[in-house]
């Protein structure tokens, strides 16, 4: 017994000793097949993973010139999982909202990382879907296509998914009815604005008088003095909302919006001192308060405004059906006032004006008969105040058209002008009368 070990010892001896030269063969044999084929931790050098890895060009270049390429099925393809953070930050970048929405219920790594606030830099309320919820297509409230109680569900949802990350916006887009008394979307743009980033917001597109999927005209079933209630109370909540949006989106280069015209929510406008676009919708049917000062302080204060779309319905007392304006501004290129209806430029000095929209708008049909001098010729209100300019309601404009007035620019002005002679002229045929 004390000569040696039993035998069955030394089998086992010897059997881990030859499976241990096994795996021993086997990794080596594992780890040269590998390497020099596939290279796993070269393999992404020649993509954009050479910035993630801080590589430098000589760095990659040796490295890709001594790995030869793997062309093998077992390479070619790779799960997404595999890929660096910001390669996926990257690509969910070019995804819609509604995309990322739905890229976040794939798995928890996904829904986890789609919620960096960076990748929430444009939103947008109305590009939500209108129809009705998976769960909600029952019941007598869901028989419509356009379901206004799911989407207003879902803008609510939203908010709140908004209101966790604080998202860092770039651009802020909603079309919702602030003074409805059972929406409440009053308290949603008043909780994003006061939960998101929006010191990098360059674009707004806010209409804060209707709600797409809610018809905004007044119903059978309200009354005109509560319709005008609802109409005054929006006024005020609008003028609370813009004051506190305008001292937050400092940076806003482009604004659209249908506007109100008083003293208080002009001041906030012109705070705007960045903006470069600017549309002014109408709200309700006449702007009784827009005056020529209002004209003149919003062209004076924004310094930078390049493109102006102005819409108003002027309400006029006179014989003429219109009220007479004129614009002055060192920095306007485009000026659309085609949507006006009473609204006429007597005088214009934009040096820089490259693109004008205008349309002859009055609000008596019987303006074209009325033989009024008072109104002065576009033609040489624009020659004299828009040197530069080069198109007319999309026509454009040779260098040599004004004086003498080409037979086009005559045309064109029997349309837009409303002096004496263009209204002799061409006003009759035009409007049948």
């Amino acid at each position: 017994m004390s000569a040696g070990k039993p035998p069955s010892t030394h089998v086992t001896k010897k059997v881990r000793k030859k499976s241990g030269k096994k795996r021993d063969v086997s990794l080596t044999s594992l780890v040269s097949r590998r390497v020099p084929a596939g290279n796993q931790g070269d393999r992404y050098h020649s993509t954009s993973f050479a910035l993630v890895m801080d590589l430098n060009v000589d760095d990659e270049a040796t490295r890709s010139s001594e790995v030869p390429m793997d062309t093998s099925e077992s390479t070619r393809y790779f799960p997404f999982q595999l890929l660096p953070e910001l390669c996926k930050l990257r690509i969910w970048s070019f995804l819609t909202q509604c995309d990322l929405g739905r890229c976040m219920l794939v798995c928890a790594d996904w829904h986890h990382s789609i919620q960096r606030p960076q990748l929430w830099n444009s939103v947008r309320f109305s590009a939500l879907p209108y129809t009705c919820l998976p769960r909600d297509r029952s019941g007598p409230v869901h028989t419509e296509p356009v379901c206004h109680h799911c989407f207003r569900k879902r803008v609510f949802s939203f908010s709140q998914f908004l209101s966790h990350i604080h998202p860092v916006v770039q651009e802020f887009q909603f079309c919702l009815d602030i003074s409805h008394p059972t929406d409440q979307f009053n308290n949603v743009v008043e909780q994003f604005m006061s939960t998101a980033e929006l010191n990098s917001l360059t674009y707004a597109d806010i209409n804060w008088k209707e709600s797409p999927s809610r018809a905004s005209l007044r119903t059978s079933q309200e009354s005109l003095q509560d319709y005008m209630y609802r109409y005054r109370k929006r006024q005020r909540m609008f003028c609370r909302i813009f004051s506190t949006f305008v001292s937050v989106a400092t940076h806003l280069t482009t604004l659209v919006m249908p506007f109100d015209w008083s003293d208080k929510n002009l001041e906030c406008l012109c705070s705007l001192t960045k903006l470069e676009n600017l549309v002014l919708e109408k709200y309700g049917i006449y702007n009784h308060c827009f005056t020529q000062d209002f004209m003149n302080t919003l062209t004076r204060s924004l310094v930078n405004l390049k493109k102006l779309l102005l819409e108003v319905w002027i309400p006029t007392c006179n014989n003429t059906g219109m009220e007479v304006y004129y614009v002055e501004s060192a920095s306007l290129t485009f000026l659309d006032v085609s949507q006006c209806r009473g609204f006429y430029l007597k005088r214009i000095s934009t040096p820089n004006l490259l693109h004008l929209r205008i349309a002859r708008q009055p609000w008596q049909k019987s303006f074209m008969q009325q033989l009024s001098p008072q109104l002065p010729c576009m033609c040489s209100v624009l020659s004299a105040g828009a040197p530069k300019l080069q198109y007319i309601n999309g026509h454009r404009l040779e260098p040599d058209s004004w004086q003498p007035p080409t037979e086009e620019l005559t045309s064109l002005m029997a349309v837009i002008c409303c002096c004496l002679q263009h209204k002799r002229n061409n006003g009759i045929e035009m409007y049948g009368m």
